[in-house]
């Protein structure tokens, strides 16, 4: 507790939260409030989901090169600047769609998502350097910050488009993103938090390739936990009223699951773990796959919301499990690009992942779905182990070879 303690009361994390729950509350909110929006405007909730799924398609194409920027820009201006062209993009799109011009929203939904892409592994890079020594922590965090704007986000589009106007939820989250932008002067002039460089000449910066060779398994187990997320979330409610319980009680499931996030991921940052990162990820995310594959398996629908409350657990110390091996993988530079493609990797998964849930789901077959999905995490998990095992006992080999001859 006393390392959680420490990183509230730094100031500058302080800031750090104002510029991280600006930017992702953003992203959180608007798919669904471009929904509600577009059936406000056009009578078509069909709209709102393109229009979504433009958004979510800027943020993956966007964020690795985005993400980029971060790592040689000077914070302030850079997260200043994406702030306000994301705001002005979506007051742009709430605009079109309010003149019945539902492609243009999509197209600036697609500028606002790709704009501000690169503001998660910026923040999530920030963080780690400004508590040195509490990586875990950090990363833990973070995390919990990420979980509750997904909680916090879909809960303010509904609530405020059905108290007032579908437009109100949007334009909130665009004022959010200015004051991101009026209080970065607050944050640090770099992702790195002033921390000393190495002296020397200056590194070159490595292709974006050659970032996803080095952490490939990362950016598929990524891929892995968000596909899992995404059949939970589209496939649950038919799942419950299959199995005669009240659809309703799927809200309940997934909001015990995100509850149960925060604390497994706050749990997993409370102290250092026996092992390496590595295997910590694949553990949690193996047994996150058996869950759901056995969710897919039962038929009763109290022990249905049960399981999947308890998959939060390990869904999120998963996540913060891998986000700490790309630390030890990647230089400190090649953090924000790092970030970000594991961010981008997982939207597209979670993107994939709802196209074919859509195909199981019209066939009537939805306990399959689930199935299939967690042997393929749990497949998945296995095979990364069996990669990073003999990747590290090379790397071992190597390194004592070296040893041997010097």
């Amino acid at each position: 507790m006393t390392g959680y303690r420490t990183l509230l009361t730094n100031s500058r994390v302080g800031w750090w939260l104002v510029a991280t729950v600006g930017t992702r509350l953003a992203v959180c909110t608007i798919p669904l409030g471009a929904v509600f929006a577009a059936e406000e405007h056009t009578g078509s909730y069909a709209w709102g989901a393109v229009i979504a799924g433009a958004f979510a398609g800027g943020e993956a194409i966007g964020a690795p090169r985005m993400g980029a920027r971060f790592r040689h820009r000077p914070l302030r201006k850079e997260l200043a600047g994406v702030a306000v062209i994301e705001a002005i993009a979506l007051v742009a799109m709430v605009v079109t769609l309010s003149l019945g011009s539902p492609l243009a929203a999509a197209a600036l939904a697609a500028v606002g998502g790709a704009a501000a892409s690169g503001t998660f592994g910026g923040l999530r890079t920030l963080i780690v350097h400004l508590v040195p020594g509490s990586r875990e922590k950090a990363l833990a965090f973070d995390v919990m910050v990420n979980q509750v704007c997904q909680i916090a986000g879909p809960a303010l589009a509904a609530a405020l488009a059905v108290a007032w106007t579908a437009d109100l939820p949007l334009l909130i989250v665009c004022g959010g993103l200015l004051v991101v932008a009026a209080s970065a002067v607050k944050l640090p002039d770099s992702v790195t938090a002033g921390e000393d460089r190495a002296t020397g000449p200056e590194r070159a910066r490595p292709p974006t390739s050659a970032v996803i060779r080095a952490i490939r398994p990362s950016l598929i187990v990524a891929t892995l936990v968000l596909m899992l997320q995404a059949v939970l979330e589209v496939a649950l409610p038919g799942i419950i009223g299959d199995r005669d319980g009240p659809p309703a009680w799927a809200g309940l499931a997934l909001s015990g699951l995100a509850v149960t996030s925060i604390v497994g991921s706050f749990l997993y940052g409370l102290r250092r773990w026996a092992g390496r990162p590595h295997h910590h990820t694949l553990v949690l995310s193996g047994v996150f796959a058996l869950i759901v594959t056995a969710v897919g398996m039962i038929s009763s629908p109290v022990k249905t919301v049960v399981l999947v409350a308890a998959c939060g657990f390990f869904q999120a110390a998963a996540t913060t499990a891998r986000s700490l091996t790309v630390t030890e993988v990647l230089p400190a530079e090649d953090w924000p690009v790092g970030f970000s493609l594991l961010y981008s990797w997982g939207a597209v998964g979670f993107t994939v992942a709802t196209g074919v849930s859509a195909l199981f789901l019209a066939a009537g077959v939805a306990d399959a779905l689930l199935t299939v999905f967690g042997v393929i995490g749990l497949v998945g998990s296995v095979l990364i182990w069996w990669f990073e095992r003999g990747t590290l006992a090379a790397g071992a080999e190597r390194t004592n070879a070296t040893g041997v001859r010097t």
